[in-house]
């Protein structure tokens, strides 16, 4: 990837809500709802394919994304753009992950197809994060059986909660796993208390927890493909409730029988890049998922000296914003966020529950490390969608938001 050597950045988000539709949390965190898609996998696949080609087509009709040679162009949609009906797409094949590969060669048609008519050669592309696994989500264990009446359970009694006292003083599911996650922090006690029985209840689902779900970020530039793995689960990536729980089985996965194979596993069948960093251009890029970056992986790996300081480091997520603390950019870096969660009012380019971020990075002996003020996109536009398109996300199929280019310091 050392073609060229590249002196500016832009960026282009497909920013949408890429949550569950939720029947409790009005800041659309993924606690009780269920997950949206079509009945088959390979329909389901097949839609949201279609959704990346028609937003790639409307995105190249923007006379406002230079064609200048020495400017990467970087393309990012959020995590879990890619899950399917039941929260992640089954594999039928031990040893080939079918799913994966399907949507990360329907990307490459897209743009080869594409490139008959526009040249891709300085676009880098983050497809935003594709969940696969091979094991089925029924209960198989008695186990899996306890832990899938988990969730149903802390939900059952925190609505008896509501019930029996004054609405406003219980907290909702949502801020009570940005407490446990640390997004927020516990107004009182008793938030306190209630966010930490439910941290206890799903720190014990997931040390027992034998549903492997892979969830990776599908990277392509100039024939090049590359794959990132999310390292830390949230405690808000799956759904609590059963939504099958009336029919005595288990049909979702649920955040109380899922685990994230470790980023080492050496049966991944996909190759992902360990340290998640790789050369484009000359630029030295990183990506985290999500909550990976507030628990400073990449950080992490520059403090252990395994990565070099990043020119530009890329948090594509479900629920997070740009961390001065997390950075791993050299003095003038560039971080970029796409997220499709919620807003950040006054601080990000918010869409409908889905917002973008774009920051410098500096640090200086007194202050510590600092992001700059947001930057705003130059071009906010809605993605023209069909209505059968809209219903594969909760909030409609979002916006399109493109920044001005950005000098590489």
């Amino acid at each position: 990837m050392n073609e060229s050597v590249y002196t500016n950045v832009q960026f282009i988000g497909h920013v949408v809500s890429s949550t569950p539709l939720l029947k409790e949390s009005v800041e659309e965190i993924s606690d009780w709802g269920i997950y949206l898609g079509l009945e088959n996998d390979n329909d389901d696949i097949n839609a949201r394919l279609q959704i990346v080609s028609d937003v790639l087509k409307q995105v190249i009709s923007i006379g406002d994304i230079t064609k200048d040679s020495s400017t990467l162009k970087v393309f990012a949609l959020p995590e879990f753009f890619w899950r399917g009906i039941k929260g992640a797409y089954i594999n039928s094949q031990k040893a080939n992950d079918e799913m994966y590969k399907k949507i990360s060669d329907g990307l490459i048609n897209i743009i080869k197809t594409l490139e008959k008519q526009y040249d891709f050669s300085d676009w880098l592309f983050l497809f935003g994060s594709i969940l696969t696994t091979f094991d089925i989500p029924d209960c198989i264990t008695d186990t899996d059986k306890t832990l899938s009446k988990v969730g149903d359970d802390y939900l059952n009694v925190y609505s008896i909660l509501k019930k029996s006292t004054n609405n406003k003083s219980i907290p909702k599911v949502s801020h009570l796993l940005k407490i446990i996650d640390k997004k927020q922090s516990a107004e009182n006690s008793y938030d306190q208390e209630l966010s930490d029985l439910l941290c206890d209840v799903l720190s014990m689902s997931d040390g027992l927890a034998n549903k492997m779900v892979y969830n990776r970020c599908f990277i392509y530039y100039r024939q090049n493909t590359n794959s990132i793995q999310k390292q830390f689960k949230s405690k808000e990536d799956f759904i609590l409730n059963n939504p099958s729980a009336s029919k005595g089985i288990v049909e979702n996965y649920l955040q109380t029988m899922v685990n994230y194979p470790p980023v080492s596993d050496t049966k991944n069948p996909v190759q992902t890049l360990t340290y998640s960093t790789f050369n484009c251009g000359g630029l030295n890029i990183g990506v985290e998922i999500c909550l990976d970056h507030s628990r400073k992986r990449l950080l992490g790996y520059l403090s252990e000296k395994k990565i070099k300081e990043l020119d530009v480091q890329i948090v594509i997520s479900c629920g997070m914003s740009l961390k001065k603390d997390s950075a791993a950019t050299k003095q003038g870096g560039i971080l970029f966020n796409c997220d499709g969660e919620y807003v950040i009012d006054g601080d990000a380019q918010n869409g409908d529950c889905c917002h973008s971020q774009l920051k410098t990075f500096s640090f200086d002996a007194s202050c510590g490390p600092r992001l700059s003020d947001h930057i705003p996109a130059s071009i906010v536009t809605d993605v023209n969608a069909t209505t059968a398109e809209q219903k594969l996300y909760p909030h409609g199929l979002g916006q399109i938001h493109v920044y001005n280019p950005q000098k590489i310091k």
